[in-house]
């Protein structure tokens, strides 16, 4: 059953159509947890003590399995949700480009204001769901996202600061608690950054949801 199409949103609602799309990608949801965790705990352990040059140059490594396994945790959302449009096409290189590129943007908003990243997080909250539902590009979905999420920026920031910023935040803190090669420490920090990273997605697919819905709404919208 699809999740169906609403236009005001309201940052209870958001919070339980996310876990509302959790719960029907239980397993996939898991699987990702437990090998996001798992990979990207092995490198930290294995980097903690080497050089700023070498943890920089593991960068790159975390970058593309985090990308890949979101990537197969966000098409698992969308299909058991009803949410995508006929066709089989395979839109990795694309999802990967526009996430490489909305990853920077939100660092260079934290590392600027806190508010600017915040911001961008709200704006472009579908973007990631419109390339892997409807095989959009990475510019049209930018900005279909910035269009459609207009008005909604508060709601949006505030449901992120509850499923997505709290747990990363909690990762940092776990990350800075323990010592650097502490595998209690990489163990908590990684799997609370999991989380956040798990109902991040989930909150993604649930705006899709509730924004554009299922592809026979998305086409009576547009007309």
């Amino acid at each position: 059953m699809a999740i169906a199409a609403h236009r005001e949103l309201k940052i209870g609602g958001i919070i339980d159509k996310s876990l509302a799309v959790l719960e029907r990608t239980v397993t996939p949801a898991l699987i990702f947890f437990v090998a996001l965790t798992a990979v990207n705990g092995v490198i930290k352990y294995f980097t903690a003590n080497a050089s700023p040059l070498s943890q920089l140059a593991a960068s790159p490594l975390q970058i593309v399995v985090a990308v890949f396994f979101s990537y197969q945790l966000l098409k698992a959302m969308i299909d058991r949700t009803g949410l995508r449009s006929p066709g089989d096409r395979d839109v990795f290189l694309t999802y990967f480009g526009l996430t490489v590129l909305y990853g920077l943007a939100i660092l260079v908003g934290f590392v600027l204001l806190i508010l600017p990243a915040l911001f961008l997080i709200a704006r472009w909250s579908l973007a990631q769901p419109l390339v892997v539902a409807r095989g959009e590009g990475v510019m049209k979905a930018f900005g279909e996202s910035w269009e459609r999420t207009s008005g909604n920026e508060f709601q949006i920031i505030i449901a992120a600061l509850v499923l997505v910023i709290v747990p990363q935040g909690l990762s940092v803190v776990a990350s800075v608690m323990f010592a650097k090669d502490s595998l209690l420490g990489i163990g908590i920090s990684q799997a609370l950054g999991s989380v956040g990273s798990v109902l991040g997605m989930a909150m993604g697919v649930a705006l899709y949801g509730m924004m554009i819905g299922p592809p026979s709404e998305a086409a009576a919208t547009a007309e």
